[in-house]
């Protein structure tokens, strides 16, 4: 990540005070905030459109779960912002016009840049499914904010969980909850033949072990067909009832990016430095297994384990980062930034 910032200071580099625009405060975007002070010492401006806080997705079913307090893996971004002398705009990204630049926040505020970064994360993806909206959701991760106070309502008689999904995202939670004090049952539901399908097979018999003895119900081969508040329906018209319901399928990047014109369902196409395949001003960084952001043969987090590899405090130096921005130092000096 330490080679986008590097990028953007030869960039930009000898023309006039441009504007980074970071959308999201993802992994990627907290990274160039947190060393942000480098580009603003050399005279660059440094704005961030995002929440007050960022959860850290590590711990996010722990503290969802109550296994440890919820400000664990928080962040407060405005104050990290802050001490990187970043403007920061707490509020999420409306629309966008590339061709003047102008971003529209949830508040109505226009926000002018001369590049813009994208690190929104990503969504769950029920392919085929009614889903209620008061199940909760492990992407984003705020969907999970309030399932420790439903938990807790649920009173001495605890509650039934109905987690949907069986990768990894499912077994986690599925194993958190399965200790709590004031959950009775959980049941895993998968649409597949067995949970835990992407993992390594003594990984996942162990994963089915300890979720057997913890007396998590695993229910396989359920496509589910609608979710509820209180009663899923699969496709064989199996009923299951529950007190509370998590889904955990699959993650999609967020309809906005389709909204917006910039990506899809799969996320933004990008290069291998990381910018819009048809525009130079615009980058995307994130989830790389939801699509947002991978250029052909090089996915993000390959590109990011290659310019971290590289020794020293100049990645720039690097000859395969030479060589992946070549095309684009090309351009600025050709054109340079509108």
């Amino acid at each position: 990540m330490g080679c986008c910032i590097h990028l953007l200071a030869l960039v930009f580099r000898g023309r006039r005070v441009p504007v980074l625009l970071l959308v999201g405060a993802g992994h990627a975007h907290l990274y160039v905030v947190k060393r942000a002070v480098d580009l603003v010492a050399a005279g660059y401006r440094v704005h961030l459109l995002a929440p007050r806080f960022f959860d850290y997705s590590g711990v996010a079913s722990a503290t969802a779960a109550g296994a440890v307090s919820s400000g664990a893996g928080r962040i407060d971004v405005r104050a990290l912002a802050s001490a990187s002398s970043v403007d920061f705009h707490e509020g999420t990204l409306e629309s966008l016009d590339p061709e003047t630049r102008i971003a529209v926040t949830s508040d109505g505020d226009h926000l002018s840049y001369d590049v813009l970064s994208v690190n929104i994360g990503s969504v769950v993806a029920p392919v085929g499914m009614h889903v209620h909206p008061a199940v909760l959701r492990v992407k984003p991760l705020s969907g999970l904010a309030d399932l420790d106070a439903r938990l807790r309502a649920s009173g001495q008689q605890g509650a039934t969980v109905t987690v949907v999904g069986g990768g990894a995202s499912g077994l986690e939670l599925a194993a958190h909850l399965s200790v709590r004090s004031d959950v009775v049952q959980i049941r895993l539901v998968e649409s597949g033949t067995i949970i835990g399908a992407g993992l390594p097979e003594g990984a996942r018999k162990r994963i089915v072990r300890l979720l057997a003895t913890r007396g998590v119900a695993v229910r396989t081969g359920c496509v589910v067909r609608d979710l509820g508040e209180r009663q899923l329906v699969c496709d064989n018209d199996t009923e299951m009832s529950h007190d509370v319901a998590l889904l955990a399928t699959g993650l999609t990047a967020p309809p906005l990016l389709a909204e917006l014109g910039i990506g899809d369902g799969r996320g933004v196409p990008v290069r291998a430095t990381l910018q819009h395949v048809d525009r130079d001003d615009i980058y995307a960084v994130g989830d790389p297994d939801a699509g947002s952001g991978h250029a052909p043969g090089e996915p993000v987090t390959r590109l990011v384990r290659r310019c971290q590899s590289v020794p020293g405090p100049d990645v720039s130096t690097s000859i395969p980062f030479q060589k992946a921005t070549r095309p684009l130092m090309r351009r600025a000096r050709g054109e340079g930034w509108r």
